[in-house]
């Protein structure tokens, strides 16, 4: 008998099929019971689950797995959600024709991040004309602002009518009078207004991350991970990515120290921190796990997060600049080495 002969592995399409039905599902009620906001990272799932189908199934059945998955959104939540359940074909596909391309995961995370940019800003977009709005860009912002200052009156209304967070807040800022603390809060949603585009690419970001996740834990799921470019097909950012976040959080610091009034380059400073920020806090929580005693250092972050929230995360997310450039001395560590005893 041959010792060395490997049996082929037994592919099963099945559990992912289940997880992407499972995660329109989820979508769809999320919808229902007012909590879209949250279903949305159900679009990664199924994303995720329909890209490794494309790339391990025999037959087109991935195709049926898709349509169940809308017509099931659509009977549970209506449109939009079942809207938001097509989106894993196109994210699906890009994701699948990325990693046969050998793509590392950043890239896919990179590509994913402006194909649900486009995709959502489009389901926006449908919804917003259907309902016979104007199409232009002030009424877009303007639609967008009115949401906000909605949002902003009802918190000023409530803590007006409740005089014991009035006073909790007003000990919490340092503020003698109640105008203050109204003028203070205006000024965080007029902020708030301006770094929205922001905020969607950061988050879209996420989604496109935990897309390429879940796809490698899918490959662990159906017992091919094989097809993964490299076995370990982590997230790493570039060195410029890292530097560019750097010298934008200290432009940042130094505007909103100095200035009072919200300029052009603190408004785009502060938009590079918000969109790089969830990629460098990664990069901490992995430099974190490489530790030994790291049951210390998420203690003292723990910790710095509940008495110095910015501080904290900000400290976490230079921990993750520190890993980039440890991670990538490493790997030309061996280049280095090599090129050496080349020369010789």
């Amino acid at each position: 008998m041959n010792n060395n002969y490997n049996a082929p592995r037994k592919i099963s399409v099945l559990p992912l099929a289940l997880v992407q039905v499972v995660s329109s599902l989820l979508l769809a009620i999320s919808a229902r019971t007012g909590f879209l906001h949250i279903g949305v990272f159900c679009v990664a799932a199924a994303s995720a689950m329909f890209a490794l189908q494309i790339m391990v199934s025999k037959n087109y059945m991935y195709l049926a797995t898709a349509v169940l998955s809308v017509c099931a959104a659509f009977l549970i939540g209506g449109v939009f959600p079942a809207a938001m359940c097509a989106f894993a074909v196109p994210a699906g596909a890009m994701t699948a024709a990325l990693v046969r391309r050998k793509s590392t995961k950043i890239s896919v995370v990179a590509a994913l991040d402006i194909m649900y940019i486009v995709l959502f800003s489009g389901l926006f977009l449908t919804v917003y004309l259907l309902a016979g709005n104007e199409f232009s860009v002030s009424a877009i912002t303007g639609y967008f602002s009115d949401i906000v200052n909605v949002l902003r009156d009802g918190l000023i209304n409530n803590i007006k009518g409740d005089e014991e967070v009035l006073l909790a807040l007003m000990n919490l800022l340092m503020l003698k009078e109640a105008e203050e603390l109204f003028v203070y809060i205006e000024a965080i949603f007029e902020t708030f207004k301006l770094i929205l585009p922001a905020i969607l690419i950061s988050t879209m970001g996420v989604v496109a991350y935990l897309t390429a996740a879940l796809f490698k834990f899918g490959t662990v799921l159906a017992n091919c991970e094989l097809v993964l470019p490299d076995p370990k097909w982590e997230t790493l950012p570039s060195k410029a990515s890292a530097v560019i976040y750097s010298v934008s959080y200290i432009v940042y610091s130094f505007t909103a120290l100095f200035s009072s009034e919200v300029n052009v380059v603190w408004l785009v400073c502060y938009s590079v921190v918000i969109i790089l920020s969830p990629l460098m806090m990664l990069m901490g929580a992995k430099w974190v796990s490489s530790l030994r005693n790291k049951g210390t250092v998420i203690a003292l972050l723990i910790f710095g997060s509940l008495f110095m929230y910015s501080l904290a995360l900000m400290i976490f997310a230079f921990f993750g600049v520190s890993e980039i450039f440890t991670r990538h001395n490493r790997m030309k560590k061996p280049e280095d080495r090599s090129d050496t005893e080349n020369k010789f």
